[in-house]
């Protein structure tokens, strides 16, 4: 340790001041009085005056578990190019030094007293022995460096390769409400066109938001509105503005961070979002803002894509596509914010081909729905990958048009989008395959099928057909298809009970004593798969929970979210699951990043003896965190397969 001595009147404090000091902070509050009073006989109070360094990032690892007991720290990080940010602060009650100590490696972080400080100290091995003998102590600190691993990562992913930007997490680190700098502008349901067109002109503003008597706002009018409705229509400007006005007005509390108001902008296409305070409008922030705030934005990246007027240019803007992921992770998202702005970014691209299709083939002579299935129906693609798509149309019985015609609109779509980048799906989940490009009769009769007969390999169509999600065209398709799926589930036992046993063939590679368990041979010797042993597993688990309990989300984190509010298990696995997610996740970025860099070809191997001894054990656990939900899995669903199995 650096610029620290222990305090001068003893080198053990009293033992019935650090217990109550302690009693009352997690994760110590677990312990016994007893196994209290025994870890204070370890523990020393040192002083840190202030601008002392305690931890240098890559310095010698800490041999210690620091709590501040009075004054407090500042975390930091310095890029490659000298340039220092500080991520975090820790004040009375709080620790630093813990993934040091849990991972037995060198700091990442340079910690700093931010004033004269007092830090009770604990050695490294107390840490390991509560770790190892008290759970809720262990479980708590697991938990703790899991989230601090990942927070850790991403600011190590964003230092790589000139990633650290101007802009650093503001994205994500700021509020809605800390980036509005004037109050919306607001009218009445009853001024007119002309008041509302002369309140825009007089104030600059590019949008007037129309409120009810109650205060909220129930449409906006752009100046784009008065070209398109007031212009082209010739209507008299004395009408109300709610002639005109669009709705449902997109809104974020102002407490919200600026990445839902992107995200936000860029599935739905619009610019303008009303920031509120408890309802009330607060703010508005323009797409020009976000730009501002980012320097560049996936708002460009989809704008771009709208520009392009056919395929051959729609390939040649994927350059912009290829790089929001280290856009992305330099603004500091989580690995599941990426994959959600990622597939949103799919989706326009998927839009804007269909309707390049439509102009080559003429309107459709019938109402359908473009779907997405698998991974990209939960929005949980990194890199571009294979496509995985069906479509659903109207019942037209007898027209041999209509099936010609989506069969052109498939195949024109097939073919665009591996001009894009994103090549065919080896297991042939595509519309242009006449399986998955059927009426919606037909789609009714596949669910009722899957769901009633519980066959072995129907089941495994379900597994990628139930995260199907709409992109493009009628929607009502879709939800049309959903309502009878919801139908056919409420009394399906023995189909969860099948689809049970496929979700849970996948055991986590830990071996009797813990070990991890790899490949032993091939390719990928001494490796094993992040995708099939751990995010693939907690995809089928949360996947079977959800459709039990009528969650409609698929994303994976939002179906996590809403089962404990669903189901009557312990709200801590689902929370557990949640991390272990990002976790795996996030691993799998920064492994096929490393892939990337080294020109190899993607994959989710990872071997675990490149990984640090922190890695290991956090991958350890999120392993743990599968095992258990593979065991509620069975617990739950498999009494009616065994009933099935033994008829």
């Amino acid at each position: 340790m650096m610029a620290g001595f222990s305090h001068t009147s003893s080198q053990s404090v009293v033992t019935g001041m650090v217990i109550a000091f302690l009693q009352n902070i997690p994760p110590f509050q677990f312990l016994a009085p007893t196994e209290l009073a025994r870890l204070a006989s370890h523990m020393t109070l040192e002083f840190f005056p202030k601008d002392a360094v305690i931890l240098s990032a890559g310095g010698p690892k800490s041999e210690v578990l620091y709590v501040v007991h009075k004054g407090g720290v500042k975390l930091a990080l310095s890029s490659q190019v000298g340039k220092r940010m500080t991520l975090d602060m820790r004040s009375e009650g709080e620790m630093f030094g813990l993934l040091s100590v849990m991972g037995r490696e060198p700091a990442r972080l340079d910690v700093t007293a931010i004033e004269d400080t007092l830090c009770y100290s604990i050695p490294a091995e107390e840490v390991q022995r509560l770790m190892s003998t008290q759970p809720e102590f262990a479980s708590y600190l697991i938990r703790i460096s899991l989230s601090r691993y990942m927070d850790r990562s991403l600011q190590a992913l964003r230092t790589q390769a000139g990633l650290m930007g101007d802009s650093e997490r503001l994205l994500y680190s700021l509020a809605a409400g800390d980036v509005v700098s004037s109050p919306p502008l607001l009218c009445q349901r009853e001024t007119t066109i002309r008041e509302a067109a002369q309140m825009l002109a007089s104030t600059n503003a590019t949008c007037v938001f129309v409120v009810g008597g109650d205060g909220a706002a129930e449409g906006i009018l752009t100046d784009r509105d008065f070209a398109a409705k007031v212009v082209s229509e010739a209507l008299s400007l004395e009408l109300p503005v709610t002639r005109i006005m669009s709705r449902p007005v997109i809104t974020v509390e102002g407490n919200e961070r600026v990445f839902h108001a992107l995200l936000a902008m860029v599935s739905r296409n619009i610019h303008h979002v009303l920031v509120t305070h408890q309802g009330v409008p607060a703010g508005v922030l323009t797409a020009h803002d976000l730009m501002v705030l980012q320097g560049k934005s996936p708002l460009n990246v989809v704008r771009h894509l709208e520009e392009q007027g056919s395929v051959t240019d729609l390939a040649a803007a994927q350059s912009r596509v290829a790089g929001l992921l280290p856009l992305l992770l330099r603004e500091g998202a989580k690995a599941s914010h990426i994959t959600r702005v990622v597939a949103e970014v799919n989706d326009r691209l998927t839009v804007k081909v269909l309707r390049l299709a439509e102009k080559k083939l003429g309107p459709p002579p019938v109402p359908y729905c473009w779907v997405v299935l698998g991974s990209e129906g939960r929005r949980e693609q990194t890199f571009k990958t294979d496509q995985d798509n069906a479509l659903i149309y109207a019942d037209a019985e007898g027209r041999d048009d209509v099936a010609e015609y989506f069969t052109q609109l498939a195949a024109f779509t097939q073919d665009a989008l591996a001009a894009c980048g994103y090549p065919a799906c080896p297991g042939n989940y595509m519309a242009s395959n006449p399986r998955w490009r059927q009426p919606l009769r037909v789609w009714l009769n596949y669910f009722r099928s899957w769901i009633s007969e519980a066959e072995r390999h129907q089941t495994e169509d379900a597994l990628i057909l139930f995260d199907m999600r709409p992109v493009g065209g009628d929607f009502s398709l879709f939800e049309s298809l959903m309502v009878e799926k919801r139908r056919c589930l409420a009394d399906a036992a023995q189909f969860k009970s099948m689809l049970s046993f496929v979700s849970t063939q996948n055991k986590p590679p830990l071996g009797f004593f813990r070990n991890f368990v790899v490949e032993r041979s091939g390719e990928h010797k001494n490796q094993l798969d992040l995708k099939l042993f751990g995010t693939g597993p907690i995809v089928d688990a949360i996947r079977l929970l959800a459709l039990d309990a009528d969650v409609e989300h698929t994303n994976t984190c939002d179906r996590l979210a809403a089962l404990p509010a669903r189901r009557d298990q312990d709200p801590v696995l689902f929370q557990d699951l949640q991390e272990a997610f990002e976790f795996l996740t996030l691993l799998r970025i920064e492994c096929q990043l490393r892939q990337v860099r080294e020109g190899r070809p993607l994959s989710n191997y990872v071997a675990p003896e490149a990984l640090t001894h922190l890695q290991r054990s956090l991958l350890k656990e999120a392993f743990r965190a599968v095992a258990r939900v593979q065991s509620v899995i069975d617990e739950n669903f498999r009494t009616a397969l065994w009933a099935q199995l033994g008829r």
